[in-house]
């Protein structure tokens, strides 16, 4: 399924206009049109390695700070771009595969991408271990970082690509940024909140105590002004995001 240029400008003039207005709906059509759209396209010209791409059980994040935000702007103009030329340039499937995944795991409160590939494009975990000149222990340790594993447990297949991918420094650390998204996903709200408190606990560490005493008081503009900004900024959404799911954990307990 090619999208035409014109079909492109169109749907980037309707993206445009519904994020002017914040129309969630209209975002949202077009999201949705240009993620399918992609799905077939990655699948018609990769057949050698996949046999489909399926965004399943999507639900989009239509926070207005979401819809507006710079970073999310910038990507969805990379995927248009390659909606466009990926049928005319050979672009490496790595790059695009770890580029949508960034995108859908960052517009999306719900759902998962679904690759299915070509089962010459998978190799054992001993080959995968020969291939990264690591032990079979080491890839498993690979795995729960973030490396892409398909088949169950004990079975599991590595893809070719993404052998290459993990051999790439800076493809390894988005993958395994992506990973982690799609694994919070999957956590359940306790799951979640034990792995908060084992990041809030490296940075009371780090600092010395816990983040209310420290900063409690601290506007925006106060942490902007610290040398440690990013790390203080990081611990005060942990400790926001805790403080929303026990309140979520207590709700439904009483429901």
């Amino acid at each position: 399924m090619r999208m035409s240029t014109m079909t492109l400008k169109l749907a980037e003039e309707q993206i445009a206009q519904a994020i002017s207005e914040q129309d969630v709906v209209r975002y949202e059509k077009e999201l949705l049109f240009l993620m399918n759209n992609l799905a077939v396209s990655m699948s018609e010209v990769y057949d050698d390695i996949l046999h489909y791409v399926m965004p399943k059980k999507v639900k989009f994040n239509l926070k207005p700070d979401v819809i507006i935000n710079a970073e999310l702007t910038t990507l969805l103009k990379e995927m248009m771009d390659i909606s466009l030329k990926i049928h005319e340039e050979k672009m490496d499937f790595n790059n695009v595969k770890i580029k949508f995944d960034t995108w859908f795991y960052q517009i999306t409160s719900e759902g998962r991408l679904v690759f299915d590939y070509d089962l010459k494009e998978l190799m054992s975990i001993t080959q995968a271990s020969k291939e990264l000149g690591v032990s079979r222990q080491m890839i498993y340790k690979y795995i729960d970082r973030g490396l892409e594993a398909v088949g169950e447990k004990g079975q599991q297949k590595i893809p070719k690509h993404a052998i290459e991918a993990w051999k790439n420094p800076v493809m390894a650390f988005q993958i395994q940024w992506n990973y982690q998204m799609k694994r919070i996903r999957r956590q359940t709200v306790d799951e979640r909140i034990e792995m908060i408190n084992e990041q809030i606990h490296e940075y009371e560490v780090q600092f010395g105590d816990n983040f209310y005493k420290l900063f409690g008081n601290y506007t925006d503009q106060d942490i902007d002004y610290s040398a440690e900004s990013v790390d203080i900024f990081d611990w005060k959404e942990l400790e926001e995001e805790k403080r929303n799911l026990l309140i979520r954990r207590k709700e439904d307990k009483n429901d």
